[in-house]
């Protein structure tokens, strides 16, 4: 009885492993979120450039454990001033300050200063396990006139997002459309297929405001919405960063408990 017991256990427990590209994914982020300078970990600043930015000792007291400098907008381009000269400071890219890094994001007269220095309280929240019941396979509706909107982006910076349609599937048993945005990756040309959703995990093992999911695209007009791969935006990790309202619309009624969790601090 226990052998056909487990002969049907077997199976399941199978079907229910992560799949290896999943877990790769995974294990690459958690690396990233504990040991990159670019990691939300990592941040000390996040402020629109509004003045003269002053770093070090009699600046802006978040930035005084930097070394003396200045970060200034000068008619078309960005430039730091320090003992050792002048730079310009290029857009979507980490300039080294010392053992930190300055990231400036945004559009010009609308710019925003990041400062990284070394990850620190790096607790990183974890997955749930894995579940393929919320593996969902959908179309994507066209929006019925183009529409393009200002939104925070995951880490926190403003970019400007067009509506590519609604996403039509069966999530948790139930039908649900979840309106999608075109997102663009600052700094290159490429953008992916986003859906910031709500549940009913939020605040109860999931981050409060909500979780981004990327689209898949399996070719024409089906996509794929793996839950699994739902992750936080960057205000979950450090407070610095500012979070993106969740969009009207995208709250699906069940608990979805798939993705990454979320600890508070």
């Amino acid at each position: 009885m226990r052998l056909a017991a487990l002969a049907l256990l077997v199976p399941a427990l199978a079907f229910a492993q992560t799949p290896p590209d999943l877990a790769a994914e995974r294990a690459d982020y958690t690396r990233w979120l504990e040991t990159s300078p670019g990691s939300p970990f990592a941040g000390l600043y996040h402020q629109f450039l509004h003045d003269d930015l002053v770093f070090g000792p009699g600046g802006d007291p978040a930035l005084a454990e930097l070394p003396p400098a200045t970060l200034r907008q000068e008619r078309r381009r960005l430039v730091l001033r320090t003992a050792d000269g002048t730079r310009t400071v290029p857009r979507n890219h980490d300039v080294p300050l010392g053992g930190f890094h300055i990231r400036v994001a945004g559009e010009r007269g609308n710019a925003v200063v990041t400062v990284f220095g070394t990850p620190r309280d790096a607790v990183v929240p974890g997955w749930y396990p894995y579940a393929a019941e919320v593996v969902v396979d959908g179309t994507l509706e066209p929006p019925s006139r183009p529409e393009s909107r200002r939104m925070l982006g995951l880490d926190g910076v403003t970019i400007e997002a067009s509506h590519a349609g609604t996403f039509v599937g069966a999530v948790a048993g139930q039908a649900a459309r979840l309106t999608v945005f075109r997102m663009p990756e600052p700094g290159t040309e490429e953008s992916e297929l986003m859906i910031f959703f709500r549940d009913e995990t939020n605040g109860r093992g999931t981050y409060p405001p909500g979780r981004f999911l990327a689209l898949r695209p399996l070719g024409g007009d089906r996509y794929r919405a793996d839950f699994n791969r739902a992750r936080n935006p960057f205000c979950a990790y450090n407070g610095i960063f500012p979070c993106p309202l969740p969009w009207a619309g995208n709250a699906i009624a069940a608990a979805i408990e798939a993705g990454e969790k979320y600890v508070a601090k």
